[in-house]
């Protein structure tokens, strides 16, 4: 029910806060983040349960493409972080930064939540068309287009906070990479098989309102 490229975007967010843990950075602040990434976890699970059935998907090696990316994000922090000095401290790890860390891991989440409930039976883990789909312009969706990409790299910056090391903010950079390109998958198949949805991308930007 969770998707390749999602099982690999929370196994790199895994070992983002198992390295802070090994740094003997588990307070509240890390636990509380947990938390919230694993409610993340189980709503998807829960609400994957009730979605339409697929019209049209991706071609598999577009799909290959993005998730090749999260993969090699994982495979840096992994295996590589040590050799390249990514594991080096990049902001303190203070009250200040650990409540702020939160504060935008809550964010996230919660702009998630609500961006997945507002999809509802239209949502899908993969690039592609669901049976009678909707051009969903509520909640969200008014002033962006992805808006639970939105929240979860919200949550990936406020981890990152949180971690306090480049390792965290390259997780970050990775992470966009690998949304962009399947957003813009995603954004070819319903322009060319949803009316409507050519000017709704005019009229709203992709991830942060009236930004970009």
């Amino acid at each position: 029910m969770l998707g390749p490229e999602r099982r690999t975007f929370l196994l790199a967010i895994g070992r983002l806060i198992s390295g802070a843990c090994a740094s003997g950075y588990m307070d509240a602040t890390a636990r509380f983040a947990i938390t919230c990434w694993g409610v993340v976890v189980v709503f998807w699970i829960v609400s994957a349960l009730s979605v339409k059935r697929t019209r049209v998907k991706e071609p598999l090696p577009h799909r290959l493409l993005y998730l090749t990316v999260l993969v090699v994000a994982v495979g840096l922090l992994n295996g590589s972080a040590r050799v390249i000095h990514w594991d080096r401290a990049f902001l303190p790890h203070t009250v200040a930064t650990g409540i702020l860390g939160d504060l935008l891991v809550l964010v996230g989440l919660l702009i998630a939540i609500w961006a997945r409930a507002t999809l509802g039976g239209n949502w899908s883990a993969r690039v592609t068309l669901k049976e009678d789909y909707e051009l969903i312009e509520r909640g969200p969706y008014r002033t962006v287009r992805h808006p639970i990409y939105s929240g979860l790299l919200l949550m990936v910056l406020g981890t990152a906070v949180l971690v306090g090391r480049v390792g965290g903010f390259v997780a970050l950079v990775m992470s966009f990479c690998g949304v962009w390109l399947k957003l813009r998958r995603e954004e070819a198949l319903l322009t060319k098989y949803l009316p409507g949805y050519s000017e709704y991308m005019r009229r709203t930007r992709a991830l942060v309102p009236f930004i970009f």
